[in-house]
This record gives structure tokens, sequence and C-alpha cells, in this order.
């Protein structure tokens, strides 16, 4: 099915369920929550337009391409300035409004990934507020967007952000509810706050990455990564100075590499896709 299929279909599913939620705002005219510009899709929320950029994933020892973590670009339509992508979280009123978003966020990068020429398994983040806002059946809701984009759970991996998640049995849940539907689940930043080992077994990631600030001390990162690997899953680090990343990858015996995101462009320059107007109902 072609990119603006895709978009049509997910534009009217999320239609209906707006105007069967709120028939007199449906009939005011809501705002088409995907656009497609020159092959690549775009998000809106609010005042606000998004994009996808893809980051490689590279395996230290043979330098292939394992795949790519998607990051987002974000440009207020309003003030025409780029946004720090993590400030786009901000601004949800409530949980629902949270999860939308993040949801939201996810599927556009799945359909642009669709597009991309040297695909592999795709990293997407799913940040601890969506995880603990969702009281079951983690991930049904994006298995079922993924199959209408000709998508499976089985080319995902969810890079879970666990930092703040205090209800263990919960996010237990969320994992396995991961895993049952086909997901990968990965660890954002492990050693960020401590090195729980425990909840590292109990989770049982296929990839858990490490946070950069254990480059510092070699001994630490070396019997870390050990560590995870003896669990059965893969270290993966990122970093903005590269060559110590994979001196520091090839001493510690890491799994993968990420080239550290470039510093925030605007969606303007980078891919020239802003100011699409917002389709309406």
């Amino acid at each position: 099915m072609p990119l603006t299929d895709f978009v049509r279909h997910l534009n009217r599913q999320h239609f209906l369920r707006e105007a069967a939620k709120n028939p007199a705002r449906a009939r005011r005219g809501a705002v088409a929550p995907f656009a497609v510009a020159r092959g690549k899709v775009l998000a809106h929320f609010g005042n606000l337009q998004l994009a996808s950029r893809f980051l490689p994933i590279v395996e230290t020892a043979s330098g292939q391409t394992h795949g790519h973590a998607a990051g987002l670009l974000a440009f207020d339509l309003t003030r025409q300035i780029s946004l720090e992508s993590d400030s786009v979280f901000d601004l949800p009123v409530d949980n629902e409004a949270f999860v939308e978003l993040d949801r939201r966020v996810r599927t556009l990068h799945a359909l642009n990934y669709l597009t991309h020429p040297a695909r592999g398994n795709l990293l997407l983040k799913v940040r601890s507020r969506h995880i603990l806002s969702v009281p079951s059946d983690h991930g049904l809701a994006f298995e079922e967007i993924l199959r209408s984009c000709g998508l499976m759970p089985k080319q995902i991996t969810l890079e879970l952000e666990i930092d703040g998640i205090d209800a263990t049995e919960h996010l237990q849940r969320a994992v396995a509810n991961y895993k049952a539907r086909g997901y990968h689940v990965a660890i954002h930043r492990f050693g960020r706050v401590s090195l729980n080992f425990d909840l590292l077994e109990t989770l049982r990631p296929e990839i858990t990455r490490l946070d950069e600030r254990l480059l510092e001390d070699p001994e630490t990162l070396a019997d870390a990564t050990r560590r995870i690997q003896s669990l059965g899953a893969k270290t993966l680090m990122e970093g903005i100075d590269t060559r110590a990343l994979l001196q520091g990858a090839r001493d510690s015996g890491i799994d993968l590499l990420q080239a550290h995101a470039p510093l925030g462009t605007p969606p303007s320059t980078s891919a020239g896709l802003m100011f699409v107007p917002a389709l309406r109902l």
C-alpha cells in the first residue's frame, strides 16, 4: 500500500475515534495527526510539526548495520523555532494526551521507516510515563497500528525508559506484555542512576543501552558489559566522541554502537518538510 494510503487510513481512524468521543469537536474540524510531504510523513500535535530521523546502529565486531534508532525533530509552527525533542513531551496536560503523543511519535517513525533505504531492526523509545499510564495490554494499540502499516512487532525494539519507575510489578507486566506480542525489548541508559542488575535479570531485555558516562570508568564499564551479556542481552553504547566510543567499546566488549544524535537541526533545513498545512476533517 502506498505511504499516502497508510496515512489516509490512520487519519480516518483518528477522526472516527475523535467523533465517537466528542461529536461537536469533530463537526468543527479536527486536525489530522499525519501528513505526507516529499515522500516523508510528518505528524502534528497542537501547534507542533514533527519529523523523523534515523541514527544507524552497527555491530562493533563486524561493522555491519544492526538497525536504526529513531530520533525526533520538532518545530513550533507558531513561533517558527525548532525545539529540543524531549521538551515536546512536557506539553501534554494529562496522561491520556501523553499516551496519545508518545504513540503518535512512534507511529510517525514506523511510517517513515517503511521508505528508509537501509532498514533493519527499529529502536523506538517508550517513556516511563507512558508505561505507567497504560494499565494493561501494553503494546496492543501500537501493534494494531503497525499491522495496518504492514509491519510486525518482531521488526521493532521498544527501548524502555525505566528511571523513576518504582512500580516494579507494573514494569514487569509491561515487559511481559511487550514480549508476548513479539516486540524486542531494550533498556534505556542503564547505569545513569544505578546499576540494578537484579532488575535487569528480571526483565531480561534483548538490548541494554549503557549510559555514556560509564565510558569514564573503563573497569566498571567492562564489568557491567560482562554481567549484562551473561544475561543474554547485547550491550549498546552511544556517545559524542566517536573515537573514545569506539575504543571503549572494543576494550569493554560492547556489542553495538550508535553515533550520538547530531545537534538539533530544524526539520525545515534538514528535510525541507516544514510548513505543510494541517489537514482537517
